[in-house]
């Protein structure tokens, strides 16, 4: 309820002011048009808040917690396009060379499919055999070929974790490497519902103006 209530509201200030853009008119004014961003950009798509409205726009503890824990998908000075431009609620997200890993599709953690190993039937068959058998010579030889079947089972448990550990070290790494290269995207809050003044590409571009140089300044 609380969703669809801000969304009317949203809709009443979009079709009220003259002056508002629609989400339409932003993407056609910003989307494929190059940017340099003037800050480091974490390698997510949580990116990087911002609160125009506040005395302090960005709340660097946060900012320095996202690009510790997923590195940096654009550096100062690059040159990146705005690929996507999307109303929310109560902000607006602003999307860079991709918007940012971890959407929907995105592989978040290794998928490893590496085989196991069970019991051979001559293992179980042996295991059954020497608990019927009462001759101690012939259980002695049988518990030898058990043990030398069981060193052969551990040695290829061995080998197919020793496999599983580097599949899984490869998929992190896959992961890593298509994360700093998925882009990253500014979400500018607001304090109330955007209305018409904060649904322009000036009042945008100057929102950001700290974070990113336009090729046109408001």
């Amino acid at each position: 309820m609380k969703r669809l209530l801000g969304t009317v509201i949203l809709l009443h200030f979009l079709s009220a002011a003259g002056v508002a853009q629609s989400e339409a008119d932003l993407k056609r004014h910003f989307e494929g048009q190059k940017v340099r961003v003037l800050i480091d950009l974490p390698a997510t798509k949580d990116g990087v808040d911002v609160y125009p409205e506040q005395a302090q726009p960005l709340d660097f503890s946060d900012y320095a917690r996202r690009i510790k824990q997923y590195g940096i998908a654009l550096e100062e000075g690059d040159r990146v396009m705005i690929t996507r431009v999307r109303i929310k609620e109560k902000h607006i997200e602003f999307q860079l060379g991709g918007g940012g890993y971890g959407t929907f599709g995105d592989e978040t953690a290794p998928s490893v499919h590496v085989g196991s190993i069970s019991k051979s039937k001559r293992e179980k068959q042996l295991e059954d055999d020497i608990k019927k058998e009462n001759n101690e010579t012939v259980r002695r030889k049988m518990r030898q070929e058990l043990d030398d079947l069981r060193r052969d089972r551990q040695r290829e448990e061995r080998r197919i974790e020793a496999e599983r550990a580097t599949a899984v070290e490869l998929g992190k790494q896959r992961i890593e490497q298509r994360r700093l290269q998925g882009g990253s995207r500014f979400n500018i809050h607001f304090e109330t519902v955007p209305g018409s003044n904060q649904l322009t590409p000036e009042a945008l571009m100057k929102a950001l103006s700290k974070y990113v140089e336009f090729a046109e300044q408001p």
